[in-house]
């Protein structure tokens, strides 16, 4: 119980971590698009977005290793130790590739692990959403249960989180031409069109993520 206990705690720091600092980014990023302020507070506000979404990068990809410890630690799951072992070395070089890469994204390695953890995001993603279809399938690995659709949700965020950095991708060259030419109300309009569409990225992403915590702690399915 003891063991169940901690990776309980662990989980739920990982959420608090993962879902509240993430709204400081969100706030942070929509005040950089105020064009009332001066060019040079809205860029330190973005400098500040950048810096915090870092802590949920590492929660976003801790949420693996954690959900599977504890799932473990209650007789749901019976992964071995070389798959566990396994997964952790695999949480290891992710985070290293996700969070090196967006602490870095002005050097050119750093924009070349970005892209790495594009696509094992996306591997990553669809591979538990397909897993979750096969466990409700009976075909395994999972039970049929709330766990398997807590990994195809899990799965289903890191797809929307793919999402907001290819929507923000454009978001970042458009400020980029606000510091070399100046605020206009063509470019101003860019910007606020891309903040627009990456914040439906976040706000789905959201909503995943109080749907798996909410299935997670009252176990409403299976």
């Amino acid at each position: 119980m003891a063991e169940y206990e901690i990776w309980k705690f662990l989980h739920i720091c990982m959420f608090v971590f993962w879902l509240g600092t993430d709204v400081g980014v969100m706030l942070c990023s929509k005040k950089s698009v105020d064009p009332t302020l001066a060019i040079e507070t809205r860029f330190q506000m973005l400098e500040m977005a950048l810096k915090i979404e870092l802590l949920p990068r590492v929660m976003w990809v801790m949420a693996l290793p954690f959900g599977v410890q504890l799932s473990k630690s209650v007789g749901l799951i019976e992964p071995s130790q070389i798959t566990l072992s396994l997964m952790w070395l695999f949480t290891l070089v992710w985070l290293v590739i996700n969070v090196g890469g967006a602490a870095n994204l002005n050097k050119p390695w750093g924009q070349k692990l970005s892209k790495i953890n594009r696509f094992i995001v996306a591997s990553l993603g669809l591979g538990l959403i397909l897993v979750s279809i096969s466990s409700y399938m009976d075909y395994g690995p999972f039970p049929a249960n709330y766990v398997a659709l807590k990994v195809g949700l899990y799965g289903l965020v890191n797809l929307t989180i793919l999402g907001i950095e290819i929507a923000f991708f454009p978001l970042g060259q458009s400020f980029e031409r606000l510091a070399i030419e100046g605020s206009s109300p063509d470019l101003e309009s860019e910007i606020s069109g891309g903040m627009n569409t990456t914040l439906i990225w976040v706000h789905t992403t959201y909503i995943l993520i109080f749907i798996v915590a909410f299935i997670g702690a009252t176990k409403i399915i299976g």
